[in-house]
Parts: C-alpha cells; sequence; structure tokens
C-alpha cells in the first residue's frame, strides 16, 4: 500500500477502536481517543472544558455523536493547522 493509503486505513482502524458499538463517538469516547492519540501534543485533554470545545466542533450536526465523516473532518483540521505551524518554523 501506499503511504496515503496507509494513513487512510490508520484513520479508520483508530476510529474504530474508540467508536462504541453504535460506530460514533460519545464525548467520553472522544476523550479516550485524544488521550490515547495526541497525548499532550494536543494539550491537556483530561481539562473537560478543552474536550467540550473539540466536540462541540465535531459533533457538526449536533446529534451527540460524532460519525466517522465528522472524525475524518476534525483530523483533516487539525492536519491543516499541523502543516501551518511547521511553515512557520
Amino acid at each position: 500500500m501506499s503511504q496515503l493509503q496507509e494513513a487512510m486505513v490508520a484513520l479508520i482502524v483508530v476510529f474504530h477502536e474508540h467508536a462504541g458499538q453504535d460506530q460514533l463517538l460519545n464525548k467520553t469516547e472522544l476523550k479516550g481517543l485524544l488521550q490515547k492519540e495526541f497525548g499532550d501534543d494536543l494539550g491537556n485533554a483530561k481539562d473537560s472544558s478543552l474536550v467540550d470545545t473539540i466536540f462541540k466542533g465535531l459533533d457538526q450536526d449536533g446529534s451527540g455523536s460524532a460519525d466517522f465523516t465528522e472524525f475524518v473532518t476534525m483530523v483533516a483540521s487539525l492536519t491543516a493547522l499541523t502543516n501551518e505551524m511547521l511553515l512557520k518554523k
């Protein structure tokens, strides 16, 4: 597989590792994902206000949970921000 294909598979695997039986991320599952996948790089994911803010942006349809498309949108946004930060260095 190409690097991009491997990255796509990794996104799918990470989402499904953290999503519940309903294949959606609730706020608790998102918090666990952020802590495991980003650690201190994203700030203090243990801070409930940070998780609330991220979840509010992630839950674009206001359903109270995030589906895979919403998750991928979040990852794409974080990737774009990271790219901007790296270009400025």
